[in-house]
């Protein structure tokens, strides 16, 4: 199955920086490291969680010259070719990828042997191989269930808070101040919303609960 899938950056990637603009190659793509994430997106109430894939690999070649990838579920044998591509580095380290890969509805991301290929704009490419491995457990949990789920499987506990116009303010770990509404305003006094975040260690699966507003109570 070929889908065409449009860039769509997760933040996680667009906290890494500026497209690091390294000297043009002829060169077939130099990829030396994978790295990828099965997101799970949860909205209120009893709603189950979409999911996403997003993949990415580090390069040594300049990634401005990447002009398609496709990868390739040789379990499924579902196929993802786009040629638009995230293209971020941070401290001179570079990666290509997409965060947005999707299977149809009622479908689970498959797990497995992938084939993932990236092609230079000269159509030279190299061809790298990735497992994929995630609990499909949270499919069926809703929001209200994941988080006490993921804490008993150690996952890390994370918190993203954002101002009135969608602006980062903070994103780490959820530690004792931002626990509550109240410690989030007293930290960020321009707090508006927030979103907490549960993931298993190198960010192999991630869980991302609903916005919620900051508005504190008369209790607060």
């Amino acid at each position: 199955m070929h889908r065409k899938l449009s860039k769509l950056k997760f933040f996680f990637f667009s906290l890494a920086g500026i497209i690091f603009f390294a000297s043009c190659s002829q060169s077939v793509p130099e990829l030396t490291k994978s790295n990828y994430s099965v997101v799970f997106d949860y909205l209120e109430g009893k709603d189950l969680p979409s999911a996403r894939l997003s993949v990415f690999m580090e390069s040594e070649s300049d990634i401005r010259r990447y002009n398609r990838i496709q990868i390739t579920s040789k379990e499924s044998g579902f196929i993802w070719d786009f040629d638009e591509i995230s293209k971020l580095s941070s401290n001179g380290i570079q990666w290509a990828g997409n965060t947005n890969l999707i299977v149809p509805q009622n479908e689970e991301i498959p797990e497995g042997l992938y084939e993932i290929i990236y092609y230079n704009a000269d159509e030279k490419n190299s061809v790298v191989y990735m497992t994929i491995s995630y609990d499909t457990n949270l499919y069926s949990m809703t929001s209200e269930e994941v988080s006490e789920y993921m804490k008993s499987n150690n996952a890390i506990s994370e918190i993203v808070i954002y101002d009135a116009d969608g602006n980062i303010l903070y994103f780490g770990n959820k530690t004792q101040q931002f626990s509550n509404v109240r410690g989030i305003w007293n930290t960020f006094s321009n707090a508006d919303s927030y979103q907490e975040i549960w993931s298993t260690p190198g960010r192999f699966t991630i869980c991302i609960l609903p916005l919620k507003k900051v508005e504190l109570s008369v209790e607060e």
